[in-house]
């Protein structure tokens, strides 16, 4: 993955950690923070198997807190679901 690409999907995974840094503390937010820090590092290291399942968790993760952390937050994790695809990751 060229270095530009790698950039445009760390920046949607940092846009949607900045969102759900604003949620209320609770073990779902920080099973989601930790992941898309994971996720931003399998990218770095081009790593394809970690990005899958750190981007699998953080997509079901939010989807299942979709209600409590409202639309910025399920708009930011559709931005990241887009930019992972667009660059063909697939999970």
């Amino acid at each position: 993955m060229a270095q530009a690409t790698k950039t445009t999907v760390v920046s949607a995974a940092t846009s949607l950690a900045a969102l759900l840094k604003n949620a209320p503390p609770s073990e779902r937010r920080e099973k989601a923070l930790y992941h898309l820090d994971r996720l931003q590092s399998a990218v770095q290291a081009s790593h394809q198997e970690a990005v899958r399942f750190a981007a699998f968790t953080i997509n079901k993760t939010v989807r299942d807190a979709a209600a409590e952390w409202g639309p910025d937050v399920s708009g930011a994790m559709e931005a990241l679901r887009n930019e992972l695809a667009a660059h063909g990751h697939e999970f």
